[in-house]
């Protein structure tokens, strides 16, 4: 080999080596940074023909498993999903307060009950009449406080995706930028671009936190990032997030993919590829921070309201409405049934159970309206509920509308029906008769009715203790013709004629004797005997078959139910933390730096240096002797 050609040799030796000896250095230095991959610099021999005249390093470049960190972030999203539900679960849990807390709903109902027993029983007791209203005003100041908790975990929940959106726009600005460092040294030759790799990841990494991505290699070692069902985040630009956060945000405030009924913030692309789409609106945005928010803002804390304003609306109802039963009546030709009205008001039912000529028993629900629209089917749980408007303001006979009813539900006219006193009078009473001949006829089973009292002393067990406090009046289900349940947890109040005369917890009437427990008696009775059909809009029971109970078995149920939520996000969030963990450990291993295997390739790199420092020291020495040799 000629000398020149053995100096050749060595210097790329030796630059080859010391390229790869500061890659090993550099592994060794970050053995512990966090983020830091393990970096490696293989050589390639240098051919012209068939004959090897060097060596040259080739790019430096990471070691790390690529299907693990894109296992990791898909298992990352989950998780942040999962911890984000459970951390605002847990909260709500904590307001709901422990079943032997004495600060639970359970606890401050149990409070008010035991508060009525001790009331029938010593009913003249104005130290405890007093006691009685205390433990009604308890009861409502925990429902006001819970509703408030919700809203304010609803609110926390807006102003959290609005954070998440704002780090979610720099983290894009930040891989945009590391992304144009990456293609612009990359196309340098063998310019290492590991370390930007690393930072990129890193913002890739955190990203994964938020939203659901999907991340692709382009050419030039560029990346472009999707959500999952495609909708392009970054690709060479990244697009711009923007989220129209509301103000304060209370029980009225509701998200809905129309903007006209939405007011509530929603996630769109203002800039970039895609702009215009609303992401919540597509329902892109699947798992991470984000979807959590928008989850509980939308949904759990939104069933967490209804059960509460359920709950108050349940209270309300059986403390102030009575149950009416029909008394039989018979007339020439004719046989039917007479019930007591009095005190009807929108909202208010009326149920007419009959036989047609056929034989069939069927039954109407009637509910009384002030005009406007005819409530329909949705008005009550029982999804094979047959109902039909009963307007009060119309100035027609209620008695003659549910005979009307009963006629063209039967294809007859077997049925008539009239109310005392006649309008525009508020009627008192109704009676519906159905014909005796001829012998083929309809027939009235029974009438029964849920009834409000008029008043606090009209003569009723039954009275306003709570109301409304946005309309001074019992919650019967319609108010000027809508429904105002939403938000009534937060609203409902004590009477306040109630508090200021405690002895209304007792007095019916204006001739009620003072040993007379019959009010606070029937209240309990109410309370605890009295069966309801709910909604399954509250996430308990279902459309097909709605959950039926008392006001007591709607509260345990309602417990129960939150502690199951808690229970079951707790399960799900310990699952996923280990499958996230073990992906964590696994993705940290493809790429971590193992200090034993650097040294070793220290050692040998050192020896190569030595190796082709040996060379040039010997081709040096030839060069001397050549040179002295023509002296």
């Amino acid at each position: 080999m000629a000398v020149s050609s053995a100096l050749s040799t060595a210097l790329s030796g030796i630059r080859t080596t010391q390229q790869q000896l500061g890659v090993t250095s550099a592994n060794i230095a970050n053995a512990k940074s966090t983020g830091y991959s393990r970096q490696t610099s293989s050589s390639t021999a240098q051919v012209a023909g068939s004959k090897v005249y060097g060596v040259e390093a080739n790019k430096v470049t990471r070691e790390i498993n690529l299907l693990v960190q894109k296992q990791w972030r898909v298992s990352t999203a989950n998780s942040a999903y999962a911890d984000t539900r459970v951390t605002a679960l847990s909260a709500l849990d904590n307001y709901w307060g422990a079943p032997n807390s004495s600060s639970s709903l359970s606890s401050v109902f149990s409070d008010f009950t035991t508060t009525l027993q001790k009331l029938a029983t010593t009913p003249g007791d104005t130290a405890i009449q007093g006691s009685a209203v205390s433990a009604s005003q308890n009861l409502v100041n925990r429902l006001n406080q819970l509703s408030g908790d919700v809203q304010s975990l609803r609110q926390e929940a807006e102003s959290n995706i609005a954070d998440a959106v704002n780090r979610v726009n720099s983290l894009l600005q930040t891989i945009s930028q590391l992304d144009k460092q990456i293609v612009a040294v990359g196309a340098g030759g063998t310019n290492s671009t590991a370390g930007l790799q690393d930072k990129r990841d890193a913002a890739i990494d955190e990203l994964s936190e938020y939203m659901d991505i999907r991340v692709s290699d382009q050419i030039g070692g560029a990346v472009s990032i999707a959500l999952t069902d495609g909708t392009q985040l970054y690709d060479d630009e990244p697009v711009t997030l923007n989220f129209d956060q509301q103000g304060v945000v209370d029980a009225s405030r509701v998200y809905s993919p129309d903007d006209s009924k939405r007011s509530l913030g929603t996630v769109t692309i203002t800039d970039g590829p895609g702009a215009g789409i609303d992401l919540f609106k597509s329902g892109s945005i699947r798992s991470g921070k984000i979807a959590a928010y928008k989850e509980l803002r939308d949904e759990t804390l939104v069933d967490a309201q209804a059960q509460l304003d359920t709950i108050a609306a349940t209270l309300s109802k059986a403390t102030s409405t009575r149950q009416a039963s029909g008394t039989a009546v018979s007339g020439a030709g004719t046989a039917g049934y007479t019930l007591d009205v009095s005190g009807l008001t929108e909202g208010n039912t009326l149920k007419v159970d009959y036989v047609d000529a056929s034989g069939t028993s069927k039954s109407i629900t009637f509910v009384a309206y002030n005009g406007g629209t005819a409530p329909d089917g949705s008005f009550t749980p029982d999804p094979n509920d047959t109902v039909v408007g009963l307007d009060l303001s119309s100035g027609t006979d209620i008695g003659a509308q549910i005979a009307a009813a009963l006629n063209t539900a039967t294809g007859s006219t077997d049925f008539s029906g009239t109310a005392t006193p006649a309008p525009p009078s508020a009627p008192t009473s109704v009676t519906i008769n159905a014909t005796t001949v001829p012998a083929s006829h309809g027939s009235i089973s029974s009438i029964s009715g849920e009834i409000s009292s008029p008043t606090e002393q009209s003569g009723y067990q039954e009275f306003p203790l709570f109301l409304d406090g946005s309309t001074g009046k019992p919650y019967t289900g319609l108010t000027n013709g809508t429904d105002t349940i939403t938000g009534l947890a937060g609203r409902i109040s004590v009477n306040p004629k109630v508090v200021a005369d405690p002895s209304l917890t007792v007095k019916y009437s204006g001739s009620t004797l003072s040993g007379d427990g019959t009010r606070p008696q029937a209240i309990l009775d109410a309370l605890d005997s009295r069966v309801y059909s709910y909604s399954s809009s509250i996430g308990i029971g279902s459309a097909s078959t709605p959950f039926k109970g008392t006001f007591e078995g709607l509260l345990s149920q309602v417990v129960n139910t939150q502690g199951s939520i808690v229970e079951d996000a707790k399960n799900v969030a310990d699952g996923q933390k280990v499958v996230t963990s073990n992906l964590k450990e696994r993705y940290d291993n493809s790429r971590a730096v193992d200090l034993d295997t650097e040294l070793m390739s220290l050692i040998q790199l050192q020896n190569s240096y030595s190796a082709n420092a040996r060379v040039l020291t010997v081709a040096q020495e030839l060069m001397d002797v050549l040179m002295n040799t023509f002296k």
